[in-house]
C-alpha cells in the first residue's frame, strides 16, 4: 500500500503530490483538470501579476459614490485574497467565487440572492464574451472592458450594455 508521504518530493507533470491532491479534490466540485492546473500555475506567478493602471482609482471614484463593489471570479478565493493584499485593492465589498466557468451567470444569481440588490442598478463588468453573456442570462447589465482577455471586435459582437476601453 502506497501512502501519501511516499510520494513527497515527486513531480507529474511539474506538480507536486500535494497539488495533485488538491487538485482531484476540485475535480471533484466539477472543475476541470485543465482549469486547475492553470490556477495551479497562477498562483505561484501572483506576485508578478501587475493591476492595470489606473484601476485602483477608478475603482475608488465608484466607491466614493456610493456604490458597492464585489468580484465574481473562477479563480481561486487564494489567488484573488493575495493579489488584492499586495497591490492594496482589498477593499471590496464581497468576493465570490465559481466553480463554473462557463455558467457565471448561477454566480451571480447567488451574489444577488445574497444582497438586497436592485437589478436595475446592477452592472456586471467583465473582459471575457462569456462575462457579457452571464450578464444577460442573469437579466442585469453588462459591462466589457477592452483590455482583458477577449478583443473588442468579440466583445461588441455580444452587444455588451457598455464598453470600457480605460479605468
Amino acid at each position: 500500500k502506497l501512502l501519501f508521504q511516499d510520494f513527497e518530493g515527486y513531480k507529474f507533470n511539474g506538480l507536486d503530490i500535494k497539488s495533485l491532491n488538491d487538485i482531484d479534490s476540485e475535480i471533484q466540485k466539477g472543475k476541470s483538470f485543465n482549469d486547475l492546473v492553470a490556477l495551479n500555475e497562477l498562483s505561484k506567478e501572483i506576485d508578478s501579476v501587475e493591476p492595470i493602471k489606473d484601476l485602483k482609482e477608478a475603482l475608488l471614484k465608484i466607491k466614493s459614490l456610493g456604490h458597492q463593489i464585489g468580484i465574481l471570479t473562477s479563480n481561486s478565493s487564494k489567488n484573488v485574497m493575495d493579489f488584492l493584499k499586495n497591490h492594496d485593492l482589498d477593499f471590496f465589498d464581497f468576493i465570490s467565487t465559481t466553480s463554473k466557468i462557463w455558467s457565471k451567470n448561477w454566480g451571480i444569481h447567488h451574489i444577488i440572492s445574497d444582497h438586497p440588490f436592485e437589478l436595475s442598478k446592477v452592472i456586471y463588468i467583465g473582459d471575457e464574451t462569456r462575462d457579457i453573456a452571464a450578464a444577460k442570462k442573469a437579466g442585469i447589465r453588462s459591462a466589457a472592458v477592452t483590455w482583458g482577455y477577449n478583443s473588442r471586435k468579440a466583445l461588441e459582437a455580444l452587444e455588451p450594455d457598455f464598453l470600457i476601453h480605460t479605468p
